[in-house]
């Protein structure tokens, strides 16, 4: 039995003709007979009684016309599906990111994605640098979102967007009126320091300043989320170095002050990253298009 020799049963089912089946099917009628006799065979059962030149359907031909019907409008409802993921319009993305971006970056745009793609399934998960990296290796993850780029020759690295780190620290701290800080002061008034948990791209970045400048390392607790770092330092528990995409609305409502440090580079950049490797999938390249798209309103974030 094959689908094809189920299609032009169920067309002579309906008819109860050779030659109607034939003609809609774009058959001989002598090939519409021997599919018909093919499937008998294969079935092991009469699906039609000939009599004089007319065919009617047998009980188990009435059973099995009920089936090639549930049959074939399932084998529809595939090629519709198949059709709509081969297009992109369906499929799941895997991201993976820092909180940064993940938090206060990409849900604007993933929103704007769903609006054009609504059937596309989409799941962010926050993970810090190391676990992205190694989830984009294993195929885990479709992209990952990534300070710097990384070196493993799987990866693909495109640049996203720029970000810019700053000093946060409580309105009530003694450091809190001035306009920025310098290396000098940062290493003559040593401050306690809330970071990030190990692992994460901004904590390596602010261990390798503090090592580089000999500023002391005086930790005074580690957080897993930028959240629970900012809701940290309004306590005055410390100071900590978040992005200025973290921290707008805070700034906005003056419950946290953001200092530069005048005499330190403290840009950095964002890039998309897949594992080259892996094929695309049509909503994976549908997405990875639009993201680089969006590049251009983000290039002056920091």
């Amino acid at each position: 039995m094959n689908i094809h020799q189920v299609h032009i049963f169920n067309i002579a089912a309906k008819t109860l003709s050779i030659t109607k089946t034939a003609k809609k099917m774009h058959l001989s009628q002598p090939s519409v007979s021997i599919q018909i006799k093919d499937l008998e065979d294969s079935l092991n059962v009469r699906l039609f009684e000939r009599i004089n030149r007319k065919i009617t359907l047998t009980d188990a031909g009435k059973v099995f016309f009920s089936y090639s019907e549930k049959l074939l409008n399932l084998i529809d409802e595939i090629n519709a599906v198949m059709n709509e993921f081969s297009s992109g319009d369906v499929g799941k993305l895997v991201i993976g990111t820092s909180s940064t971006i993940g938090i206060y970056v990409l849900p604007k745009y993933l929103g704007y994605f769903k609006e054009v793609f609504p059937k596309a399934e989409i799941s962010l998960i926050i993970l810090n640098r190391q676990e992205a990296l190694e989830q984009c290796i294993s195929g885990e993850l479709d992209f990952a979102f990534l300070q710097d780029p990384p070196k493993h020759p799987d990866l693909q690295a495109e640049f996203f967007m720029k970000d810019e780190l700053v000093i946060v620290c409580s309105p009530k701290h003694r450091w809190a009126e001035k306009e920025h800080l310098t290396i000098k002061m940062l290493t003559t008034e040593p401050e306690q320091i809330i970071l990030r948990e190990e692992g994460s791209g901004t904590r390596g970045l602010i261990e390798y300043v503090l090592k580089r400048f000999g500023i002391e390392r005086n930790v005074t607790m580690e957080l897993s989320s930028s959240e629970g770092i900012k809701r940290a330092v309004e306590a005055n528990l410390g100071v900590a170095v978040l992005s200025k995409n973290v921290i707008k609305t805070e700034l906005m409502n003056k419950t946290l002050v953001a200092l530069d440090i005048k005499d330190l580079n403290t840009k950095r950049e964002f890039y998309i990253v897949h594992n080259k490797k892996r094929k695309f999938m049509p909503m994976m390249e549908k997405f990875y298009e639009y993201i680089l798209e969006k590049r251009s309103e983000l290039d002056t974030i920091g």
